[in-house]
């Protein structure tokens, strides 16, 4: 049986011990939450995250206001239940690659994944916007100019107002986690990925600034996922494709695409959005 993974911020969290409460009870995970930090706790089915407990045998019947606690590697939950995760593996995703692909081989490989996207049945989302296609469902044209604006400020190394439009996408959609968000959430770890790399686009504070205005407009959980992408904190779909893109890596990117693209309801395909709305902008700049 393939062993649990605890991701690098949760097994960093734990160090100094976290204490909280069940939020939310879901058919595939539970949240777990403090003052400082939201946990996924679920089974290996889920994709590896850096705020994520991924467990062989994960707890059952957890109720919303149950307290649980985090030290020594071990996590205390209600009824005297214990979840010994000491020898899990620590899950830390690829943050930038040595030697990045020239710009056309790249770009060849971004065409790739929208290809991909474009032969698969239409789900809710901001993917459509990217692919070119009609807007659908939630997708207004209240948000499109916002779309477009953030590429423009992008295009134009106007980093202040991709940090003023990108707020405005905060929270926009349903769900856990909204359209909106998930978008953001793509975006800011592209560009993280990408300078990383040795690209170009803004600098993490630009990033860090966008990610804590937008904190403001949307949940705890939502809020979290956009702050920890902009420091290059994603899950394992996410970073792999920005890996196999920056590498030029056809193949990969078009397998990693398939796997992002079933990562929850419109999450993949939202973050998918991000993703190529800030690395197609940022290229064209050189």
């Amino acid at each position: 049986m393939e062993p649990g993974s605890i991701g690098c911020a949760v097994h960093e969290a734990a160090e100094s011990g976290v204490e909280g409460k069940v939020t939310a009870v879901f058919e595939r995970s539970v949240h777990l939450g403090s003052d400082s930090i939201v946990i996924t706790l679920g089974g290996l089915d889920l994709p590896n995250h850096p705020f994520t407990i991924r467990s062989p045998n994960p707890p059952r019947g957890l109720r919303p206001g149950q307290e649980f606690g985090l030290a020594a590697g071990t996590l205390s939950l209600p009824d005297a239940r214990t979840l010994d995760v000491s020898g899990y593996e620590v899950f830390i995703p690829a943050m930038r690659v040595d030697k990045m692909a020239p710009r056309a081989d790249m770009s060849r490989v971004l065409q790739d994944a929208r290809m991909v996207v474009a032969t698969t049945s239409f789900r809710d989302g901001f993917h459509s916007f990217v692919m070119g296609g009609p807007m659908h469902g939630m997708i207004t044209q209240a948000v499109l100019p916002l779309i477009q604006r953030i590429g423009d400020a992008l295009r134009e190394e106007d980093w202040d107002g991709m940090v003023s439009v990108g707020v405005d996408l905060a929270g926009v959609g349903e769900g856990l986690t909204p359209s909106g968000d998930d978008f953001l959430a793509g975006i800011v770890a592209a560009l993280h990925f990408h300078r990383a790399s040795g690209g170009g686009g803004p600098e993490t504070r630009h990033l860090r600034t966008l990610a804590e205005k937008a904190a403001e407009r949307t949940s705890p959980f939502s809020a979290q996922n956009i702050a920890a992408a902009a420091e290059g904190l994603v899950a394992d779909v996410v970073a792999d494709w920005l890996t196999f893109l920056h590498q030029g890596d056809s193949e990969g990117v078009k397998g990693s695409t398939r796997a992002l693209l079933s990562y929850g309801h419109s999450s993949g395909v939202d973050t998918f959005a991000g993703m190529v709305t800030g690395l197609s902008s940022v290229m064209e700049k050189g």
